[in-house]
Parts: structure tokens; sequence; C-alpha cells
């Protein structure tokens, strides 16, 4: 009703006026949307690109706009880097545990919400240290007490999250048994700091030699790879300005007040990875006072090289032999120092980066990376040619180790903490690298019973690559994985070790492997690392399981014992494979250094480890 007369009986021409009314006040709302969104789409261009300039607002912030990305990053190992300590954080046994290593007995227990450790301090007497902070959460979890100074300081007794047990960090980082308990008591402000936090700034005072640490956020956070938010949450508050980013397309516009890896070039990306995962020296080195004492000077979205110099195998740093980091042909060996493998790939001009991979919201939490990522797609979604047929490139059957890309391109050939794993310099197998760098090559990792002499010949006959001049000395005639285990330095020792269980070797028959446990239990027995030792039991363990052997009935090995305890155990595990029923193993090649009864054949052996190499490799972490 209007003016109480019907609608249908409102004259035409006073229907048509209130219909070109409503039209002209909708056209108006358009216009004046449009111009409002152009203003916005305008506003875009003119926001400032200068991360420096923009401060840190923490990854809480971003899950209201982008809450599957948040999750997907919650889920990552990379958020739990770094953590106070707390119920939720500290993984580690404070039930009253105790570990005894190099005779001192070091207890971890809790009195109200403090997590506490009692150990050997820097003056040799012991003491107890509250924990404010973990370090890690997947393998391993470390530990960093507050000093009254304001300092932090990493306590030197971890936690082995996958073997639930307590150890010393010399047994981690690569030290022999004789080394100081303390080695590994370290300052967290100068070190750790730098790649298990968002922004490190140490605070560190030159003059007064002090430290007054702090980070944007604790752990691998939302900024750590896409730059300070700040900007990007002030502009975006505007919901015209979201729903214009959101119907432009993204090759014509994008937000410039947050930095998507996928969007960098490809140096820039990878070295967004790079900036952790790639040990660095400030270059020039002057920049080490700005570094500690304002923070790191890297963005996201940075040329890295304006910042820092990878460490390489002829970089200088005052007082430690940078040199042992990496195998003599100048291939990273110890974990964290990927992205120098990936300079060395002569992959520059295909594209590749860690996300071609990797990916960081999504896959498997353990490596970010997609389960398919993990076999041959890896390479044959760059190399079609190849992935057409993948036996005519390797020579070998389609389903064995031999046609695995990884295998042969990236073998496991890099340390980290108690754990070997893939090199991420991309390489084809060459022999000649065993003789000519010391250092492991591809096919007698898997070939574990074969010597380099056969795997030169083999090479040159496949694939028609010459063997050249091959070496004449005696050892080179023994098996290669043997060979690096008895007597290589203390990497290729662990590289051997844990090569020997790997399902993907030259048979699949487990009683076809099993040949290696005395050389395996000869090493728990006679080398001098800790980490080796426990390199070489857990290989055992695993060649001994997969060809259907119980050992649970035998000792646990602990592989930072006391040289008596740990003989008593091994003495059980001589009595084990002496008294075992080997009817059903397989002998291999001649090269191993084996008697036909299974034992070791000890005038090959003890030259070999006559000839051990025992320097000192020095991580760095």
């Amino acid at each position: 009703m209007l003016n109480n007369q019907p609608y249908a009986t409102i004259p035409n021409v006073k229907r048509l006026r209130i219909s070109a009314a409503l039209l002209l006040i909708a056209l108006l709302i358009v216009v004046i949307g449009a111009i409002t969104l152009q203003v916005t789409a305008n506003g875009i261009y003119q926001d400032p690109l200068n991360l420096h300039e923009v401060d840190y607002i923490q990854s809480a912030t971003c899950q209201s706009c982008h809450p599957s990305h948040y999750a997907t990053w919650h889920d990552t190992y990379h958020r739990t880097m770094t953590q106070e300590a707390s119920e939720m954080a500290v993984v580690g046994d404070f039930d009253n545990a105790s570990n005894t290593f190099q005779g001192v007995t070091s207890r971890f227990y809790k009195e109200d919400e403090m997590f506490l450790i009692a150990t050997r301090g820097f003056d040799g007497l012991m003491t107890e240290y509250e924990v404010v902070m973990t370090i890690g959460s997947r393998r391993i979890q470390q530990y960093v007490y507050e000093a009254t100074d304001g300092s932090h300081w990493r306590i030197p007794m971890a936690w082995n999250i996958e073997e639930q047990r307590w150890f010393n960090l010399n047994a981690g980082f690569l030290h022999p048994d004789e080394s100081d308990f303390n080695t590994h008591l370290s300052i967290w402000d100068a070190n750790c700091i730098f790649c298990h936090n968002t922004q490190a700034m140490p605070g560190y005072d030159w003059n007064q030699n002090t430290f007054d640490a702090s980070v944007a956020e604790m752990g691998i956070a939302c900024e750590s790879c896409h730059g300070p938010a700040q900007q990007h949450v002030r502009v975006n508050s505007n919901p015209l300005r979201r729903y214009w980013l959101y119907l432009t397309d993204p090759e014509q516009l994008r937000d410039p007040t947050l930095i998507t890896p996928t969007e960098l070039s490809q140096t820039q990306s990878v070295q967004v990875c790079g900036h952790c995962h790639g040990q660095r020296i400030p270059d020039p080195p002057s920049g080490i006072r700005e570094m500690m004492a304002v923070g790191d000077p890297y963005r996201v979205g940075d040329d890295l090289a304006d910042h820092y110099a990878p460490i390489k195998i002829d970089s200088e740093l005052q007082g430690v032999d940078l040199t042992k980091r990496f195998w003599k042909d100048g291939t990273p060996r110890l974990t964290a120092y990927e992205y120098q493998g990936w300079q060395m790939s002569a992959h520059e001009e295909t594209g590749l980066t860690c996300i071609s991979c990797h990916n960081m919201h999504g896959g498997d939490s353990k490596g970010m990376i997609d389960e398919e990522m993990r076999g041959n797609l890896g390479c044959t979604q760059c190399h079609e040619e190849i992935a057409q047929d993948v036996s005519a490139h390797t020579q070998h059957e389609l389903d064995s180790s031999g046609s695995d890309c990884y295998s042969c391109h990236m073998p496991k050939t890099s340390y980290g903490v108690l754990e070997i794993h893939p090199s991420h310099r991309i390489t084809s197998p060459d022999p000649s690298r065993a003789w000519t760098y010391e250092m492991p090559e591809a096919c007698t990792m898997c070939h574990t019973d074969q010597s380099v002499l056969w795997a030169a010949q083999e090479t040159e006959k496949l694939f028609g690559i010459e063997a050249g001049k091959l070496p004449d000395d005696e050892v080179w005639k023994s098996a290669e994985n043997t060979r690096a285990l008895l007597m290589g330095d203390v990497v290729q020792r662990s590289v051997a070790a844990m090569a020997f269980s790997e399902v993907g070797t030259y048979t699949s028959d487990p009683n076809g492997r099993l040949w290696a446990a005395p050389f395996l239990i000869l090493t728990m027995e006679r080398d001098e690392y800790p980490a080796i030792r426990h390199f070489a039991y857990r290989s055992l363990r695993t060649l001994a399981s997969d060809a259907g052997h119980d050992l649970s009935t035998l000792p646990e090995f602990d592989w930072t014992g006391t040289p008596t305890a740990r003989q008593t155990t091994i003495d059980s595990y001589w009595q084990w494979w002496n008294n075992l029923d080997k009817s059903t193993l397989k002998f291999p090649n001649s090269a191993v250094p084996l008697n036909p009864d299974f034992t070791l054949n000890m005038q090959v052996v003890e030259p070999l480890l006559a000839q051990r190499n025992n320097e000192l490799v020095t991580i760095g972490e």
C-alpha cells in the first residue's frame, strides 16, 4: 500500500520514476564502489617495499586471514625449533631420571613448574640449571639455561627423542671418548639464536661483553619465509583491499607488503632457505659487529650475498679448521650446508629451487616433502625424457635401487646429529671420488660387497666413462664400504656404518646382507667415537631384524658407556654371531675380508684399522 492505494493502481509513470530512481542509486553505488576499488588498487602500488623498515608481528596474527596456511605451519617442526620450557614443549624425561657419562652422573627432575638439570658446570663442580628454553623437537631436544648475567647457555646433555634416552652432546657432535665433558656447553645468544628463531637480535655490548638477546618470534615462523608483516596486516585491515587482491590476476597485481618465495627469482627463493640451511659468515667480516649488536641484517627477498658469504672449503675463520666440514672435492658433508650443495649442483639454469621438491605447507612434516617427491618424480618432473625409459638411463632394473635417482645422484653422505642425510649437491656417480677425494661414492654405497676398482670398471663398461688410472695400493682391493668403515675418517665411517643397513642395496634378500654383522660388532668394540658406535649398533639391529633374528634377549648396547660395560655387552653380541646358524646366509663377494666361516679375516682387517683417520671434525652447531 502507498497513500492507501494498492501498488498496482499507481500510474505507470510513477512506477517508472521509482524504478529509474532505484536504478540511479544502484549505478551510483557501483560507480562509488569502482572508484573506491580503483583508489584501493592505486594504493597497492604505493605501499612501501623496504621490509627493513617494517616490524614483525608474530604468526598468531596471520591465523585469522590465513587459517589453512597457519595450520600446516603449526604442524611442522619449524614451529617448535625453539620454545619456552613448559609441559607442552619439554619432551625429555625429567621424572628423576639420570645418565652417567665419563663418571659424571647427571640428574633430570622437576620442582614446582621448573625443569632442572644437575650436571658438571664450568668449574667442574655439580651445578643445578633451570631449563628456560628447548631447542628441537623431532629427533634431538637440547636445553638452555639463563646465567646470572642474562646470557643463555646450551647445556651439554640432550634428549634423544627417537631412542628415549639422555646423552652427552659429545656423542652427537662427532667428538671422541676423551673429549671434555663440557665441550658443548656453549653460548646460545651468539650461535643457536640465528638459525633456530625468527629475526635474531643477540644484543651484544662490545664494550661490556654482555648479551641482551631477543627474537621477533621463537622458532621458524611465518615471517622467517615471508618477511616482517606489520605493514601487511595494517593495510589489509581494509576489506576492499583484500577483495581487490583476491579478484585480480596475481600475474598482474601482487601484494608487495609480503614476500612469497614462489614469486622470487630462483636464487632469492633458494636463499630464503639457504639463510639457515647454509652456514655462513658475515661479508665483509666487519659485519659481525652489527650482526651481534643489532641483529641479523638479512630480510626475505634480499640478496643473501649482500650480507653473508656461505662457508666453503676455502673459507677462513680464525681458530676453526673449516676444511673438515667438506669432502675434499668441496662437497658439504655436514647438514646445514644444503645451500652450498645446491650452488655446486649446476642447476642454476633449470629453475630448480628448494620448493621444487619440498613443501612448506604440506607433505610429511619430518622432511617437509610430499611422499611422491621422495621417489623419482623429484627428478623426472624436469627430466621428462629420462622418465620415458628409466632403465635405459640407469642400466639397472627399473624397480632396483640402481634406478633410484636419489641413490645415485644425492646419496646419503651428509652427517647430522646422530643421522646421515642425502647430499644436496646433485652429482653423477664417479667411483674415482673414493681414492681421489677420500669420500663415499654412490656405486659402492649400494654394492657394499664390491671394491671401487670393480665399480670403476663397471662404470666404464655400462656408461662409457673411462676409469682412468686406477690406484695400486692394496687397500683399494677391499670392498669399499668395509674399507671406509675400518680406516676412513669419522664422517666416512659414519656413512659406511649406516649404508650397511639400507634396504636399497645390491640385494633385497636380508640374508644376503647379514654378512656385515661382524664388521659392525667390531666397530662397536674398537671405534673411539660414540657416534660411530651408535650407527654400527643401529645398523646391526636393523640387519638382524630384517633377517628375522630377534636380538631383544641381548642387552642394550650403551654406546656412551664405560669401556668395561661396553665390552661386556659386546661379548654377548659376538657370542650371538658365533653361534648363529649361517646356513641360510649368502656369502659376499671376495673383496670383503671375510673367512668362509663368516669370521673376520684379521690379516686384512688389522692393517686397515691401523691406518684409521681420527682427525677431529668440528660441526659448528
